[in-house]
């Protein structure tokens, strides 16, 4: 009887290969979403949710947050400027 552990562990290594592309731009497209909401915040043009923000989010979590914003904001940049080719969809 054949042993088909060496093509389950490819055919995983297959599709892992095959994410590896739609995981990143995954990413990307998250970062985009969470830059808007940090404009939306920053700009304090929607009162509701920059209360719902505050309310939610003590001043200490809410510095945390922001230093992973910025965090997010300096990949996005940075794909979007060197990586245009692969986070696009």
């Amino acid at each position: 009887m054949a042993n088909f552990d060496s093509a389950n562990t490819r055919r995983e290594s297959v599709r892992n290969a095959n994410n590896l592309l739609d995981l990143i731009r995954d990413v990307y497209q998250s970062g985009k979403q969470i830059q808007t909401l940090l404009a939306l915040y920053q700009a304090n043009s929607d009162p509701t949710f920059t209360a719902a923000v505050n309310a939610l989010y003590s001043g200490p979590e809410r510095a945390e947050l922001a230093v992973m914003l910025g965090q997010i904001n300096t990949l996005v940049t940075d794909w979007t400027n060197n990586h245009a080719g692969a986070v696009a969809p």
